[in-house]
């Protein structure tokens, strides 16, 4: 165990933590676990964002196994959770490689759980960012550091503010960042991506050329097939600037190279369209996707859907469907306050417990008095969540709907990244919502 997690266990809690049932005095987060506190029969101050155990371990082991399977490395997106402890989950029991961080901030939090391999998918630029970059890979020298340039004027930012800082010896460990127009970062055309592996191979005196990222979660097109095509088109122009870099001698002789790309969407889309590349000799390819290792119950879904309609996840033994192979891990839970509007229940949950941006919670299953009473899914739009403030939202129900002010109700939420986000604390359950641990997320 790190220092940082020793601190995270170390941390007292108190009725100042959401979620957290003491009126006065303090627990360690270490010992939450040890309690006795239960969800469903009412220990725990709502709302109450918790993190299921079984569907977790199970998208991390699936996972593993879709790696092994097709010969590839994972460093999920670190961003998803922030959280030190799942860090270390998906290392132990998921088998990852690595984690991948957006900034150096984020880096930093990432090694100090002990990672060994880290991805900054995200070009480096600024006096700061840079010194505090050279100043990381200093502190843990054991870490390899990985980060992104797509221009010249980026190699520019690392060389001007932090070459001069280099040990003798070292150099900036980089990968040339593809994208698609209209999106973010990354070199657009071949012959912009063949410009910039010839300008890292004049400069190898200063920087590592390590291999190609791209991240194709954020194409989009009409259709789900204009989408898919993007994808590819995306994906192939990575793998042909990285052939074109391993046959150009541009990796300078590295006994490993890197081919990454990184959504929770596609990955299947990319073992495929990599994998002429892993006859290069030291070809790691690695999947970046942060939200298998919860998924959920709105946004993800139906990416999983489309997986299914792609023709599932090739799995060993043979394909299996997505939908039915993954399980949403997150869970939120909330409290009816008021009835006094037919058809609508006001629960004790708001915007600043719950994500929103690519839709509202799903009621689940509805409790009361520590029993389960109903499951909510299935019943069309009977049930739903068409708006919410800042500490309540609007739980729409039918006609005769047995419903009381008081009664507990589990949301699957839609968008893994900003449920963590929102959450200090995360509660850990087992299958009967007993509280088993608690995680400590970082945003």
């Amino acid at each position: 165990m790190t220092a940082l997690l020793r601190r995270i266990d170390d941390q007292p809690l108190d009725a100042t933590t959401k979620g957290v049932p003491l009126a006065s005095g303090s627990i360690r987060l270490g010992d939450i676990g040890r309690q006795g506190w239960n969800v469903a029969r009412g220990d725990m101050m709502l709302p109450l964002l918790v993190l299921r155990d079984s569907p977790l371990r199970n998208n991390l082991e699936v996972m593993k196994r879709f790696a092994e399977h097709h010969h590839v490395s994972l460093a999920p997106h670190g961003k998803s959770s922030f959280c030190p402890q799942l860090y270390r989950d998906q290392v132990e029991i998921g088998g990852s490689w690595g984690i991948t961080a957006a900034t150096v901030q984020q880096a930093a939090l990432v090694a100090a759980s002990g990672i060994s391999n880290i991805l900054i998918a995200n070009e480096i630029v600024g006096r700061a960012n840079v010194e505090q970059l050279v100043a990381l890979r200093h502190a843990w020298p054991d870490a390899k550091i990985y980060h992104l340039v797509d221009s010249v004027g980026a190699m520019a930012q690392l060389s001007t503010h932090g070459g001069a800082l280099l040990a003798p010896g070292e150099r900036f460990q980089v990968l040339l960042e593809v994208g698609f127009p209209g999106g973010r970062a990354g070199v657009r055309k071949r012959e912009d991506g063949i410009a910039m592996v010839r300008a890292l191979a004049e400069r190898r005196e200063q920087f590592d050329f390590a291999g190609l990222e791209c991240y194709e979660g954020l194409v989009s097109a009409p259709t789900p097939e204009a989408t898919l095509k993007e994808v590819d088109r995306l994906l192939d122009l990575a793998a042909e600037l990285y052939f074109h870099a391993y046959r150009s001698g541009a990796f300078g002789g590295r006994e490993e190279t890197i081919l990454t790309a990184g959504g929770s969407a596609y990955y299947d889309r990319v073992v495929e369209r990599f994998r002429e590349a892993q006859s290069v000799p030291g070809t790691r390819i690695v999947l970046r996707g942060g939200s298998c290792l919860t998924y959920d119950h709105g946004f993800y879904q139906q990416h999983l859907a489309e997986l299914d309609a792609r023709g599932g996840l090739d799995m060993p033994g043979g394909r299996v469907k997505a939908l039915e192979t993954f399980t949403p891990a997150l869970e939120l839970w909330a409290a009816v306050v008021s009835m006094q509007d037919p058809g609508v229940a006001v629960m004790n949950m708001g915007i600043r417990d719950l994500p929103y941006d690519l839709g509202y919670p799903v009621p689940l299953r509805q409790y009361r008095d520590g029993k389960l009473l109903r499951d909510l899914r299935g019943r069309g739009q009977a049930f739903s969540v068409p708006k919410s403030n800042d500490q309540h939202c609007y739980m729409t129900y039918p006609e005769g709907a047995d419903l009381e002010v008081g009664d507990l109700v589990a949301f699957g939420i839609s968008h893994p990244c900003t449920a963590f986000d929102k959450w200090d604390v995360v509660y850990r359950v087992d299958d009967t919502f007993n509280i088993t641990a608690a995680v400590k997320t970082f945003f």
